[in-house]
């Protein structure tokens, strides 16, 4: 048995990647029992390649939310002061570690392309 998406890594909603990051799972799994030949194989690989990047998110998402969920007033100053300085240059940083990640290799890639 496989899990994937919020069964294997339920994420919290503060990046909108759980259902991005499921779709991710999906095609990975998808590679992985493609190219293997027996299917215990397929899993572990589809878990080995999926643990870092789905860890990174997760972790990712729980940092924002604890900063976007801070009630001290002080605390909540300095946070919407910060976020106004540096609000884009995160953003964007945060939009290219999400979106620039090569799930699948190029011959991975040419096994799904139809003619």
């Amino acid at each position: 048995m496989a899990l994937l998406g919020d069964a294997a890594h339920a994420m919290t909603p503060n990046l909108g990647q759980g259902a991005c990051q499921a779709i991710e799972d999906a095609v990975v799994l998808a590679a992985c029992l493609k190219r293997a030949d027996r299917v215990q194989p397929a899993f572990a690989e589809y878990e080995r390649r999926r643990i870092r990047r789905t860890r990174q998110v997760l972790l990712r998402s729980q940092r924002l939310g604890i900063v976007a969920q801070v009630e001290n007033r002080a605390l909540c100053w300095l946070r919407n002061n910060a976020m106004r300085l540096i609000a884009q240059q995160v953003a964007t940083e945060q939009m290219k570690a999400l979106l620039e990640v090569e799930i699948l290799t190029d011959a991975e890639r040419a096994l799904f392309k139809t003619a």
